[in-house]
């Protein structure tokens, strides 16, 4: 029983020693690589560091004698005589027409589809006008009633004529007989009597008569007017251009349609001339003063790489808009080859002067202080001197400067705080890139 009992416990020793040198060494190794994935990561930061500094020391060397730090410089030049500036626009159809209907009425036909080209004249849709025609045929009818009132009246007038000749007659006998005392003097002023009355019914036949004919004339418009928008039931091209737009909701045949063109009653379809089109630029303040009417331009379109479009300036507004501080400027282009459509974004190039003596300065000579933009300019004698600047246009890489330098200065490039004015320096020819 003893044996036994002493048998389990010296194998459970011995089986569990190894296990346990094991593990410790698999920590261990473990340790290890984590420690040298950490220093081969502070080499190499402290590397990269030290390469940075040494660039950054380069930079601003100093000569082992002097203590004069070393700094690049480029030298200003003056601009050319003119700058190409481009500028994002927009195309547009010279001439763009939606059309309405004129009338009431059912689309009978519709002649035309989008993109179709047409000419001045050229029948676009026709209507059934039911309504229209009916009031036609009324006003007609009404026309032809005045008219044999007017015959009617006109034989009224003329029984009145002839009444009032016939009582002329009698009231002059009964006159004359009555001087020569055969008639009474009652019986001549009866029949004077009765000659007045026959004057004023022949002057109220007249009247009517007149009447009658300025209904005539009135009835007779109202028909002509009625005849004149039955024309509106046929839809004809205005001029040659493209139908660009159809109203798919309410241009197809034996739709019911309204005439006017309130927001009730959309567009049917849309002319456009798009022989010469036009392009809207918003030409910022800085450039505005030198945009002139018949200026030449250059169209680049992504959609038509390495071809230039010439176009030229047909309007300004005239004045800068003070929300945006741009001048919308309207150019057009020849399109006769239809290439160009409607709508495309183009980048618009003007060549435009330069003012008197303009300079560029590369954009990193630039140093910005609370008083303004300056320039760290390196004198014959190697001293700085801070010059304040007025710009011009932003080229990017080169800004226009206005005043402040002149041509051929010598300036600091990216120059840091210790460049102050009265500071001696060791300039270093920028290598043309």
């Amino acid at each position: 029983m003893a044996a036994h009992r002493t048998e389990p416990e010296f194998t459970t020793v011995a089986s569990q020693a190894p296990a346990r040198k094991k593990s410790h060494v698999g920590l261990i190794v473990l340790l290890l690589l984590a420690g040298l994935s950490l220093a081969a990561a502070i080499a190499f930061e402290l590397s990269q560091r030290k390469t940075e500094q040494q660039a950054l020391a380069a930079s601003t060397a100093e000569p082992a004698g002097g203590g004069v730090p070393v700094v690049e410089v480029a030298r200003v030049r003056t601009a050319s005589s003119e700058a190409t500036v481009e500028i994002p626009g927009q195309t547009e159809a010279l001439t763009e027409t939606p059309i309405y209907a004129r009338v009431d009425g059912y689309i009978r036909q519709r002649a035309v589809e989008m993109g179709d080209r047409v000419k001045k004249g050229q029948l676009l849709m026709e209507l059934d006008t039911p309504d229209l025609d009916q009031q036609i045929q009324q006003a007609r009818a009404t026309l032809a009633q005045s008219q044999a009132a007017l015959a009617q009246l006109q034989a009224n007038l003329q029984a009145s004529q002839s009444t009032l000749k016939l009582s002329t007659v009698t009231s002059q006998r009964y006159h004359t007989l009555a001087d020569q005392g055969v008639m009474s003097k009652q019986d001549s002023d009866t029949a004077q009597a009765a000659m007045e009355s026959g004057q004023a019914n022949v002057h109220a036949a007249e009247q009517a008569v007149l009447a009658q004919q300025s209904t005539i004339a009135s009835n007779d418009a109202n028909l002509n007017r009625l005849l004149e928008q039955k024309k509106y039931a046929r839809i004809e091209a205005p001029y040659d251009g493209v139908i660009t737009y159809r109203n798919t909701k309410s241009s197809d045949v034996g739709t019911l349609i309204s005439s006017g063109s309130a927001t009730s009653n959309p567009e049917i379809l849309r002319v456009s001339q798009i022989q010469t089109l036009r392009v809207f630029v918003d030409v910022p303040q800085s450039y505005a003063p030198v945009i002139r009417l018949d200026q030449p331009a250059d169209l680049v379109f992504d959609e038509f790489p390495g071809r230039v479009f010439q176009a030229r300036v047909k309007s300004t507004t005239a004045s800068v808009d003070p929300q945006t501080r741009t001048m919308l400027t309207v150019l057009i282009v020849d399109n006769s080859s239809g290439e160009l459509l409607p709508g495309m974004y183009a980048k618009v190039r003007f060549r435009l002067p330069h003012t008197v003596n303009v300079l560029r300065l590369p954009a990193e000579a630039l140093l910005f202080r609370t008083e303004g933009p300056h320039a760290a300019v390196v004198e014959a004698d190697h001293k700085v001197h801070l010059h304040k600047l007025t710009l011009g246009r932003d080229y990017g890489p080169e800004v226009e400067v206005t005043s402040g330098l002149s041509a051929g200065d010598v300036v600091v490039l990216n120059p840091t705080d210790a460049i102050r004015d009265g500071v001696l320096v060791e300039p270093k020819q920028r290598a043309e890139k």
